[in-house]
């Protein structure tokens, strides 16, 4: 019995650690090229967003998520489609019609969504350069661009840190800040 609660405490323990890391994967692009999260890992800090094309929020997010990819060299925007296979090509429509500056990916099989536990988009995380989550937000609302600019400042290297034009972090916005502490908090979960 004591070695079945041992194991069982064990698997529990290894299941926690490896929450905080972002699984490798591999999904295609809108051309349908093969992407792997360990090479998008290589340029430095990568925001992988997760949405679809029925979330009015998750359009929304999305020049926000632009800017931020205009703004940052170093930082990588990713964007994962949730969508239904029969609803990709709207996806793609979406994202080729507005100009993006940022990775479409596609999980309309939702195997990595399943992993990360991602049910109602969007659904936002930021990795540092080793693929480990140091944020994690769910829904939009306008102005959490800030939470995730203040994160990107932090893994960004120093001399990208020091170009940055403006201040972006509002004085009353602490960077460690998680999305519990957000007013008005709501995801996306009734646009469906």
């Amino acid at each position: 019995m004591k070695k079945l609660l041992f194991a069982l405490v064990i698997i529990l323990l290894a299941g926690l650690l490896s929450a905080d890391t972002m699984p490798d994967f591999t999904l295609p692009d809108i051309n349908g090229k093969d992407v792997k999260l360990s090479d998008l890992l290589n340029k430095g800090p990568v925001l992988i967003d997760f949405w679809a094309s029925w979330c009015a929020p998750c359009k929304k997010a999305m020049p926000a998520l632009h800017k931020l990819a205009e703004k940052y060299d170093s930082l990588t925007v990713v964007v994962i489609s949730i969508d239904a296979p029969k609803d990709v090509a709207k996806a793609k429509s979406f994202l080729k019609s507005n100009n993006y500056k940022f990775t479409g990916l596609f999980d309309s099989e939702k195997k990595l969504a399943n992993r990360l536990n991602v049910v109602n988009p969007p659904h936002t995380f930021i990795l540092n350069k080793e693929g480990y989550i140091v944020y994690s937000h769910e829904g939009y609302e306008p102005g959490v661009e800030a939470y995730y600019e203040a994160k990107i400042l932090e893994l960004i290297q120093p001399q990208e840190r020091e170009t940055v034009e403006e201040e972006v972090i509002p004085d009353n916005l602490e960077p460690e800040a998680e999305k519990e502490e957000i007013k008005g908090h709501t995801p996306c979960g009734g646009c469906q």
